[in-house]
């Protein structure tokens, strides 16, 4: 009897150290992560999300211990990108940029399959007013010629923006100046648009600053959105009322644990507080931003009382 209490008392020790060892999948004492993590860029190479994206990496690489690895989902204004995280495993093994208003916009779209406010936000990384620019040989040098044209030949200018994102700032911005377009979408983002603006095949193209500030030896530009002046882009006059700010961040799908989010937000913080990273943010006009989980969900929340009327 004695030696069977031991061999009980052995089997039942040996069961309770066992499950001592077993950890919850979502728990951050899982030794999370301990492989490489998927990065989804839904917008082609050269574009704002894809400089994120590669800013971002070294340090994501750095604080997190693993390899960080881009994948391009483009398509739908975004809503590519978007759906195929929205379907991922939440375990914080893919993330994805994420590009407000964007989100918001392309949610819209039918069957896209996804929620903006369902998502897991990381955190928002940097932002940057709208911009209206033209070729750098276009015969339009400033804002006043390019709306007396467009006032002149009603819908024959051609304005060129990415997707249906693109078609409600411009709206905003046409409304405000009193003209009337024809809108080119463009699909892919900044960088399909981009070589469209500078190979003369549209009148004038409109995105974020950011771009004006880096394409300038290409581009000229008319106008940007917002209360002030940009010192990037020095003698480019503004217009208040015009509401155009695409902001850039890093989203995780639906459900994904809250304590693998924490870690994620705090391997940003890292990588943003770079002394490279803010000097190239700086240097191409953008405002870095550094956001909690919680405050990033409540500006993405922003966005979405704007644009889903």
């Amino acid at each position: 009897m004695k030696k069977k209490h031991k061999y009980l008392s052995g089997v039942i020790l040996g069961a309770f150290a066992v499950a001592s060892l077993v950890i919850p999948a979502g728990s951050a004492s899982a030794q999370y992560p301990d492989k490489p993590i998927t990065f989804i860029v839904p917008y082609s190479p050269g574009g704002g999300s894809d400089q994120q994206a590669r800013r971002l990496q070294p340090g994501l690489e750095k604080a997190l211990g693993v390899q960080v690895r881009i994948v391009y989902k483009t398509g739908g204004g975004g809503a590519v990108g978007f759906g195929e995280l929205a379907r991922s495993n939440p375990d914080g093994y893919t993330i994805s940029n994420v590009v407000v208003p964007n989100i918001v916009i392309s949610a819209k779209g039918k069957d896209v399959g996804y929620k903006p406010g369902d998502f897991s936000y990381i955190g928002m990384t940097a932002r940057a007013v709208g911009s209206l620019m033209v070729p750098k040989n276009s015969k339009y040098k400033t804002l006043a010629q390019f709306v007396a044209a467009a006032k002149a030949n009603p819908g024959k200018l051609t304005v060129a923006g990415v997707g249906n994102t693109g078609a409600a700032n411009f709206a905003e911005l046409a409304d405000i100046l009193g003209i009337k377009t024809t809108y080119v979408p463009v699909s892919g983002g900044v960088g399909k648009m981009m070589p469209m603006l500078q190979g003369n095949h549209v009148d004038a193209g409109m995105t974020s600053s950011s771009h004006a500030v880096k394409h300038r030896a290409t581009v000229d530009t008319l106008v940007i959105a917002g209360p002030e002046t940009s010192g990037a882009l020095p003698g480019v006059p503004n217009e208040p009322k015009w509401t155009y700010v695409t902001t850039w961040g890093v989203m995780a799908p639906p459900g994904t644990p809250a304590d693998r989010v924490a870690i994620l937000n705090a391997a940003l913080y890292k990588a943003t507080a770079d002394p490279k990273v803010k000097e190239v943010v700086e240097k191409n006009g953008l405002q870095q931003m550094r956001q909690t989980p919680a405050e990033a969900k409540a500006y993405v929340g922003v966005s979405i009382k704007k644009f889903s009327k």
